[in-house]
């Protein structure tokens, strides 16, 4: 494990090292792997993520190219490249939909904390369907901070299993209920990265073609 994965939760705020660090992990790049193509010393990211000191600006511009950003949005959070979606409107008592007025802004998504993941099995119907795919969160929470939330959860043995966290007879031992299933078994989890959102297929560019 990075060391800056193993002190994540000392890391506050918005800062250069948490951008970077969730820019990476939405790359799926270790620290080392990252350094590498940088052509930098492995240990070097870590200390950039826990912003013990500043990369020189050749090596910003190298990081920023290599995790599809810009060395503006690494030192200062202001990105360009943010994707943004149009407000359609208000959906309100009884699902009646209003839109909104001429001066709505779009909305900014705040991708570098965003990851995809493809859904495959149709286990977990009717809430999600085989082809979804799903806005999982970067940063991960503790356990008794996602309960009630659809999660990636980590559990002890390593692995990462979608599901929602209930509470159990201890803090220690929560319930993981399996998306689509009602059985809910208790289970040691060590964090939880939460279901932020959902897309189908065909809402996502390329997806037609990709089905052909």
């Amino acid at each position: 494990m990075d060391d800056a994965d193993q002190g994540a939760g000392q890391m506050k705020g918005d800062s250069f090292g948490t951008r970077l660090r969730a820019l990476r992990m939405a790359k799926g790049l270790s620290q080392v792997e990252l350094a590498r193509l940088i052509h930098r010393h492995p240990t070097a990211i870590g200390p950039y993520e826990r912003d013990e000191y500043a990369p020189p600006r050749e090596v910003v511009d190298r990081i920023a190219e290599l995790l599809e950003t810009t060395p503006e949005y690494l030192w200062f959070g202001r990105s360009p490249k943010r994707p943004t979606l149009a407000q359609g409107g208000r959906i309100g008592p009884g699902g009646l939909a209003r839109p909104l007025d001429a001066t709505a802004l779009p909305l900014e998504l705040r991708s570098e904390r965003l990851q995809v993941w493809l859904l495959e099995d149709a286990a977990h119907g009717p809430r999600y369907r085989p082809g979804d795919l799903l806005l999982v969160a970067v940063e991960p929470l503790r356990p008794d901070q996602a309960l009630g939330r659809d999660a990636l959860v980590r559990l002890a043995d390593g692995r990462d299993v979608l599901g929602r966290l209930l509470p159990g007879a201890s803090p220690d031992l929560p319930l993981l209920c399996l998306s689509g299933g009602d059985a809910a078994v208790a289970v040691e989890a060590l964090a939880a990265r939460p279901v932020l959102g959902v897309l189908a297929a065909d809402a996502v560019a390329g997806s037609e073609a990709a089905e052909a």
